[in-house]
């Protein structure tokens, strides 16, 4: 699976994976004072005083519905004014702290989301998805700290995520988690093959569907092909209604034994919702890979007009027909594609896009090019050391 496409596209990346987002209580939008407010109103206004709170009730609660529902679809670039405004509106409130943190490390702004998913956690601590929050960003930052701050971050990370599973024994996503952790980490800092078999086990109890994705990540980890076949097989003939289960299963049962399953499972998801992008990119880079470029126009077409803000199925496309080495003019196309718009959250950055650009036009023979976007991609992160290899390669 390609954890640079698909950071927030519902596959279990470890703690990277997306957070389905639950609802604010179904009082929330009724702020302390409201009943005092209206018991002070003459009797006269009292109707007019109970509608006008109704209405501010109904209108958060709507605002929190929609809020919920684009963070859980990955649609972060609409979520973040909303959140922003939210939080700013109801800064002492937890679930505003919590949302706002998602969309900041949606973005890959892990020094923002940090404070506010600490934040979330201390006004409300019985709340698993907070702690869970908190440990996804503390996994995150364990990826990218030098070898001596892994460690602490690595332990915060399993303390806030031991907690959020206690606190909910139907929540799958910690231990997905949890799974990656055991799978990962080394021995002397807890990591445990037999553990991670137990959080597979307690996933399907929890979501069946979402158990075949947990098995097959161990078979995975395993290079267990039979087992990998076996499960894949069995979940083709199930029924299973999960987009995010679906969109999992497309990917890991990618096997040459099973051709075309990884097609039947992102269709079955774009059935169930076609309103995300997961799904297109997942056949967009099928469909690349598996030679069938006259499929990718109106697959991209389609995947544009329905998600026209997540250009993420062009850009899986374009990288998928470089490293098989052909169509580049349509990589090419692709790739600018991409760069025309703001990527979404938890997508490539804009430097990856031109450096892949570079070698595109590096293969059609059109050096200057190559250098110049190598060179944007450099200027624009200079922590992108493969883009600063290739352009001291062609100089």
């Amino acid at each position: 699976m390609d954890h640079e496409e698909n950071r927030n596209a519902g596959l279990k990346q470890g703690v990277l994976r997306s957070k389905p987002y639950r609802s604010a209580p179904a009082d929330a939008g009724l702020k302390p004072g409201a009943t005092t407010h209206v018991a002070r109103c003459s009797l006269f206004s009292l109707c007019l005083c109970v509608f006008v709170v109704g209405v501010v009730s109904s209108t958060a609660l709507a605002a929190d519905s929609l809020l919920d529902s684009l963070i859980k679809g990955g649609h972060w670039k609409r979520a973040r004014t909303l959140a922003e405004r939210q939080f700013a509106a109801h800064p002492d409130d937890a679930n505003a702290a919590y949302r706002l943190s998602q969309v900041r490390q949606a973005f890959g702004d892990l020094d923002g989301a940090l404070p506010l998913a600490e934040k979330a956690v201390s006004l409300d601590g019985s709340n698993a998805a907070y702690h869970y929050q908190l440990a996804a960003i503390c996994g995150e930052e364990a990826n990218t700290a030098s070898f001596f701050q892994k460690s602490a971050w690595a332990k915060r990370f399993k303390a806030e995520a031991d907690k959020a599973a206690a606190l909910d024994p139907k929540d799958v996503d910690t231990r997905f988690a949890l799974i990656e952790f055991y799978l990962q980490a080394p021995r002397l800092m807890g990591g445990d093959k037999s553990k991670a078999r137990e959080m597979a086990d307690e996933i399907a109890k929890a979501d069946p569907a979402e158990g075949y994705v947990a098995r097959l990540r161990l078979a995975s980890e395993n290079h267990d092909s039979d087992a990998q076949t076996t499960l894949c097989r069995e979940a083709l003939a199930g029924t299973i209604e999960s987009y995010d289960a679906l969109v999992s299963l497309s990917s890991y049962c990618d096997l040459p034994q099973l051709a075309g399953a990884t097609e039947l499972f992102a269709r079955r998801a774009l059935k169930l919702d076609g309103g995300r992008a997961e799904a297109y990119i997942v056949l967009a880079r099928w469909y690349a890979r598996a030679g069938r470029s006259q499929d990718l126009p109106p697959l991209l077409a389609e995947a544009e007009k329905t998600v026209p803000d997540d250009l993420r199925p062009y850009y899986a496309a374009a990288k998928a027909l470089l490293a098989a080495g052909k169509d580049l003019p349509d990589s090419e196309r692709y790739f600018r594609k991409y760069l025309s718009g703001e990527p979404e959250g938890g997508a490539p950055d804009l430097a990856n896009a031109h450096w892949r650009l570079g070698l595109v036009l590096e293969k059609e023979g059109r050096k200057p090019e190559a250098i110049a976007e190598m060179e944007t991609a450099v200027t624009m992160k200079p922590s992108l050391r493969e883009a600063q290899k290739d352009l001291d390669r062609l100089k």
